[in-house]
């Protein structure tokens, strides 16, 4: 996970220093020069940490902090002050800041200082992201079906030791890192970094600086040293996901770290020595991997340790409902919309759905019915045509052939990819009538100003305007 830190400093050297010293220690940065930038674009996309100067060209730091605190009083915010200006500091402190700098700082000072609120109150703060996001999904995992009861007994006993290998299986949408994220807020190391990593997502070198980081010049990009998820992760819990997908070259590797719990950067010499849990997962069949050459056995055995196995949602279907009326409360608060509940028809299609994408798939499925619903009441008429059957709705139907017949009959269909092109299209639409304007374009969709941002991300269609 990359933390985002926000430099406000009128001073081009300052900002170019913070930044690149920042960024070789992974994080991202923005910079600003003056108030103005820094709120609009705070308000419009918000951030992790604030390294806000005090005396800023069109504004006092201390009238920022106040900013700040209405827009996210959450965010914590380090303020930088001239040398001996603890007045001002103290005044800073007690409008909200964190903590502050004097200049002249070393840049070390800097470094420690992010670490320690990276561990500290953006933790909470991440924590708590986490719980909105989910909402009151977890009960994903606290569904009243007899596999779910088992698998939270598994789950807090796997978060008993914090140190033991956990492997999760499960099909896709299951919910694999729902299930590592509750092992390490239950285990000692909550307090402490979760880290996911998807294996199948990049491959080769890039992969490897990924997991273990890499020296300057390591290779014809590493233009600096960069540190790998597995020093951030350090007292921490670091989530592999499709495990079953890993590059062959690296297996070895992580087998070695598992083992001696230390590694090397992508061109070091010298042995980096980490405290870190390892969760993997996969929906892939690792004994056939095996059989098949693509997996070690020595590292299969070393993940196998204690293993947990997801069911499907068909195999739970008594906690369908419960899920969907999870997923339906979260949506409507997030979107401001008035639906309370579901037509008994749509509960009928929804509990006779296979949903061979899982849980993953009924969420999708309730965010987009959310979105679209115009009534009090979930009716299968927003619900997509493969699940309630009936005529397509051609006006919101992605262009192409499938405009005038069964969409999912055509070659290569993949109900979350129609699903977000219904959505991104439908936005899009919206945003080009009302001319770019979010205010307004909100307004038509039924959205707050925040959920309206949230799909405008998703989908790609943001832009600089901040109209």
């Amino acid at each position: 996970m990359a933390i985002d830190i926000l430099v406000v400093d009128d001073e081009d050297m300052i900002r170019w220093t913070l930044k690149e010293s920042l960024e070789s220690e992974g994080y991202r940065v923005t910079d600003f020069g003056n108030a103005r930038d820094f709120l609009r674009f705070f308000q419009e996309k918000g951030g992790d940490i604030v390294l806000l100067d005090i005396r800023l060209p069109d504004a006092s730091g201390l009238d920022v902090l106040l900013d700040i605190a209405k827009i996210d009083p959450d965010v914590p915010v380090v303020v930088m002050t001239a040398y001996g200006d603890v007045e001002t500091a103290v005044k800073a402190m007690k409008r909200g800041a964190n903590d502050y700098l004097s200049k002249p700082y070393n840049l070390a000072e800097v470094n420690l200082l992010i670490k320690k609120i990276v561990q500290t109150s953006l933790l909470k703060g991440q924590l708590g992201r986490f719980l909105e996001k989910v909402g009151n999904s977890y009960s994903q995992l606290l569904g009243e079906n007899v596999k779910m009861k088992i698998l939270r007994e598994h789950i807090a006993m796997a978060a008993q030791s914090d140190r033991t290998t956990v492997l999760i299986r499960g099909e896709s949408g299951t919910g694999k890192e729902l299930v590592a994220r509750q092992i390490h807020l239950q285990s000692a190391r909550a307090g402490q970094p979760f880290i996911d990593v998807n294996a199948a997502a990049v491959t080769g070198t890039l992969l490897e600086s990924e997991l273990f980081g890499h020296e300057k010049g390591a290779f014809t990009d590493a233009q600096r040293q960069k540190k790998g998820v597995f020093e951030l992760a350090d007292k921490g819990t670091l989530f592999l996901d499709e495990i079953g997908d890993l590059d062959p070259n690296l297996q070895a590797k992580l087998l070695r770290v598992l083992q001696e719990r230390r590694f090397r950067r992508v061109g070091g010499s010298a042995d980096i020595a980490v405290d870190v849990r390892i969760i993997a997962a996969t929906n892939a069949d690792l004994e056939k991997a095996m059989e098949e050459g693509r997996l070690r056995r020595d590292l299969f055995y070393r993940l196998n340790v204690f293993t947990l196995f997801l069911p499907p949602l068909r195999e739970r279907k008594d906690d369908i409902l419960l899920m969907a009326r999870s997923f339906l409360d979260s949506f409507r608060q997030e979107f401001s919309k008035p639906v309370s509940g579901f037509a008994q028809e749509t509960v009928d299609i929804l509990l006779n759905y296979q949903y061979p994408g899982n849980v993953r798939e009924l969420k999708n499925l309730i965010e987009r019915a959310t979105l679209l619903e115009t009534t009090n009441k979930i009716r299968p008429s927003s619900l997509p045509e493969e699940l309630r059957g009936g005529a397509p709705q051609v006006s919101l139907l992605p262009s192409g052939p499938a405009e005038s017949g069964k969409p999912w009959l055509t070659a290569g269909f993949n109900l979350k990819d129609y699903v977000d092109s219904v959505e991104k299209r439908v936005v899009a639409e919206v945003m080009a009538e009302c001319g770019g304007k979010k205010n307004k374009a909100a307004t038509v969709l039924g959205l707050t100003r925040f959920a309206l941002r949230h799909q405008l991300k998703k989908h790609g269609l943001e832009d600089d305007s901040g109209s």
